[in-house]
């Protein structure tokens, strides 16, 4: 293993708050109906009729009956606990359902009493699901893992603490703060484990992760009361990768400086990914982490459930990456992957591309990228990787 560097549950019962009385108001947000076909456009493999359903699963396949509560103005903890199923099982996936800022601000805006504590339960809830099942970008150091959704799971309980800051409710304040706390201490020990005893793809995957954690919290306390955003808590909690190294050992902003001069350019969002829909159909063919994606397109070429016209949309798709980050070299190394299990290479693809395909196929990058091993590619780019860390 190669040596890095390092960088320098509460037990509880409900608190005796009582629920005010408010009259159900008309219905508002995403239909729990509009929002389930959305979970079948892009990830239909993680709601499908299964013996062993998964937890996300079954509260998705509720949508109709929850669509009837929801017309009625009923957007309780249930109706939090469907957003964020549907969050869980599409933030991984090429077109996630667009549910954040509902998740993280508008359901706290107006919660009160036991019903703030109940929705809280129902964060850590699906936080303790299995990221393995929907995402293919996660990372396991010492048996631990980490993956983005850690991030979308603390920038929900920021959530739930700001509404807590808001009321001056010293339980909840005290339970939400130490779940952020926990799960910073965790995240923050597996980069550091990383960098100590990790491969370089394990350190590169968890500081990619966390940098994107970190900032998923640091963008909600952004919209805080602005007395609470300059408070003990916005104080603990804000753009921990950038600034301040004396909080949590300083593996955060060791995290985001790392992230931002090697991976920030190779795990952007992919927007062309999102023409293919054939990439929808597998969870196999989530994207992982880049620049490690040589295999993830040599898949892609080898499979038999696609058709040749499919693999050139993904082939397009991925030529449409290069051509807006032509300094991204992950998905050069996936056109490199679908090169070397295609018969005849990405030129038998030709007949089904369009004519502008066959000039941004001659691209030198693109070509280098042909003629480069994948071996080779690893063996320089981690050559990078410790001049960047050492230098």
């Amino acid at each position: 293993m190669a040596h890095h560097g390092s960088p320098k549950t509460l037990s509880r019962s409900a608190p005796t708050t009582t629920t005010s009385s408010r009259r159900s108001k008309p219905a508002a947000g995403i239909s729990p109906r509009l929002l389930f076909d959305q979970v079948l456009n892009t990830a239909a493999w993680a709601v499908s009729e299964s013996p062993n359903p998964s937890p996300a699963a079954c509260i998705l396949r509720k949508a109709p009956e929850l669509e009837a509560q929801w017309q009625l103005g009923k957007r309780g903890e249930p109706y939090l606990a469907f957003l964020l199923a549907a969050h869980y099982a599409t933030v991984a996936t090429f077109v996630p359902t667009d549910v954040d800022t509902r998740i993280r601000q508008h359901t706290w805006t107006n919660i009160e009493g036991s019903a703030l504590w109940r929705a809280i339960d129902r964060v850590e809830e699906v936080a303790a699901w299995n990221v393995r099942d929907v995402s293919a970008r996660f990372v396991i150091v010492d048996g631990e893992l980490v993956a983005g959704h850690h991030g979308e799971w603390l920038s929900v309980m920021a959530g739930a603490l700001g509404r807590a800051l808001v009321r001056d409710d010293s339980p909840a304040i005290e339970r939400t703060s130490a779940w952020i706390d926990s799960e910073l201490e965790r995240q923050a020990r597996i980069v550091a484990q990383a960098a100590k005893y990790g491969t370089d793809e394990q350190l590169l995957c968890a500081i990619t992760t966390v940098a994107h954690n970190t900032g998923d919290l640091s963008r909600v306390v952004d919209t805080w009361r602005p007395e609470h955003a300059a408070g003990r808590f916005g104080q603990r909690y804000h753009r921990l990768g950038h600034e301040r190294p004396e909080r949590f050992g300083g593996v955060f902003v060791y995290a985001g400086s790392l992230n931002k001069r090697l991976m920030a350019d190779e795990n952007h969002r992919f927007l062309p990914l999102r023409t293919p829909k054939a990439l929808r159909r597998q969870r196999e063919w989530l994207l992982p982490f880049g620049p490690y994606l040589f295999e993830w397109g040599q898949q892609l070429g080898a499979s038999p459930l696609l058709t040749e016209a499919e693999r050139a949309e993904v082939l397009l798709a991925l030529l449409n990456v290069h051509d807006r980050r032509v300094s991204e070299r992950g998905c050069l190394r996936a056109i490199a992957g679908l090169h070397s299990s295609i018969h005849g290479g990405i030129d038998a693809l030709r007949p089904w591309l369009p004519k502008n395909a066959s000039t941004l196929m001659q691209r030198g990058g693109v070509r280098t990228a042909l003629r480069t091993p994948e071996s080779t590619f690893i063996q320089e780019f981690h050559k990078q990787i410790e001049r960047t860390i050492n230098g």
